[in-house]
């Protein structure tokens, strides 16, 4: 079986339950057909520069989730907007398998994605165009000696500002107000993009609908108040 690995450090977890027989045949078959960069013998990625026109063909629209878990709403976004282009970064093997195969069961031909460190995806988006970044219910870290690896850092914002065209927005969810004061404050202090919506009550989904995913529904089974911001590139 394909081995998933990344060319830079990551943190969390990379696997979970053992994987169905289905699920490791989506992995070792129709990772390569699906994922934005070609893979080595020893399970690495060759990075370089990602042309989306050459990857997606005709389509002109771009989106990326970061970290998309299980995949659910990946996959559903790109279900309902086909003539948009989806990426998807996420290192959690089982979500990767969980993904490929919903993918092939429909013959869905407008996502791909990278199983390692999005870090290395955003590095060679530069330029991009993107119209979306969405970051729903990444992990908090919550202890204080792990805030480090939290992801909106100076660094990370403006690798996403480098992938999204002028206008183009980045939508968070997180269900921790403590880190969703912490995002508010690093992107009110930046030039390059205004605040478009924070702590509002209802995410409007682009599916027409209200779509909960697997972390939604967790925090508000344990009470906790999801809090969804946007932040529009403006410079």
């Amino acid at each position: 079986m394909t081995n998933i690995t990344a060319s830079s450090k990551v943190f969390g977890r990379r696997k979970g339950k053992q994987l169905s027989s289905r699920q490791k045949e989506s992995i070792k078959i129709h990772l390569t057909k699906y994922s934005v960069f070609k893979s080595r013998a020893d399970g690495s990625y060759e990075l370089q520069k990602v042309d989306l026109t050459n990857l997606f063909g005709n389509l002109k629209d771009f989106e990326l989730e970061i970290g998309f878990g299980m995949g659910d709403y990946l996959f559903q976004k790109a279900l309902v907007k086909r003539t948009t282009g989806f990426l998807g970064c996420e290192v959690f093997e089982n979500g990767v398998a969980s993904l490929l195969t919903r993918i092939r069961d429909v013959n869905l031909k407008n996502i791909f994605i990278h199983p390692g460190n999005c870090i290395d995806l955003l590095d060679n988006l530069r330029g991009a165009n993107l119209s979306a970044i969405h970051l729903l219910f990444p992990d908090p870290w919550p202890k204080n000696k792990h805030h480090k690896r939290r992801f909106f850092t100076t660094e990370n914002i403006d690798k996403m500002g480098y992938a999204l065209k002028k206008g183009g927005s980045i939508f968070v969810a997180t269900d921790i107000l403590e880190y969703a004061v912490q995002i508010i404050s690093s992107m009110e202090k930046r030039t390059d993009f205004k605040v478009e919506n924070y702590l509002i009550k209802e995410f409007k989904s682009p599916l027409g609908t209200k779509f909960q995913t697997k972390f939604e529904r967790k925090a508000y089974a344990s009470n906790r108040v999801p809090r969804y911001m946007v932040f529009q590139r403006v410079a």
